[in-house]
């Protein structure tokens, strides 16, 4: 560890404001006082803290066992081209074009039953103008879909997380 060294007025060195014993957060490294010199420790490395998935439940309780498995990114099947079928699939779904059991298995519960509920809610498939994915921590994808109707746009917006060495929609909603 190295430290920093620079003097400080006689004046200043034991102000009587400061206070030593309330708690404290260490967000910057901490002065050391001695006589009229203070040495500012260096952080010696970033520790770096990775966030893992815990798999989304909406209010389910699992049995330990049969619980679902947080799984990396090199078990799951190809984002790009994956997320891109889903979509296009859930779309024709909404539209009554497709049956709905063709994404049961990609599906949580929770979201497939919402999705069942608002088929035939679109008159027409919509064409898909842009498409972004957002990955905030290892094993869960965020995507935002731009979708172009007839007389408007609207965006879709959908959370998948890998369980289990595949891909879950967790959140699936059109706005």
């Amino acid at each position: 560890m190295r430290y920093l060294r620079f003097s400080i007025p006689k004046n200043r060195a034991m102000n009587s404001h400061i206070s030593l014993v309330h708690p404290r957060l260490n967000l910057y490294p901490q002065p050391e006082f001695t006589d009229n010199i203070c040495l500012l420790k260096e952080p010696s490395s970033a520790r770096t803290q990775k966030l893992y998935l815990v798999p989304t439940s909406h209010g389910e309780s699992y049995d330990p066992d049969f619980a679902p498995n947080p799984s990396p990114l090199s078990e799951l099947p190809n984002i790009e081209r994956w997320t891109l079928m889903y979509v296009v699939s859930a779309l024709e779904i909404l539209a009554g074009r497709r049956s709905a059991q063709q994404v049961a298995r990609s599906t949580h519960r929770f979201t497939y039953n919402n999705l069942l509920n608002k088929i035939g809610s679109f008159k027409e498939v919509p064409k898909i103008r842009k498409f972004h994915r957002h990955q905030p921590i290892e094993g869960v994808i965020e995507i935002t879909v731009t979708l172009v109707f007839k007389e408007r746009i609207r965006v879709l917006a959908a959370r998948f997380e890998g369980v289990d060495k595949k891909w879950l929609c967790t959140e699936f909603e059109v706005l």
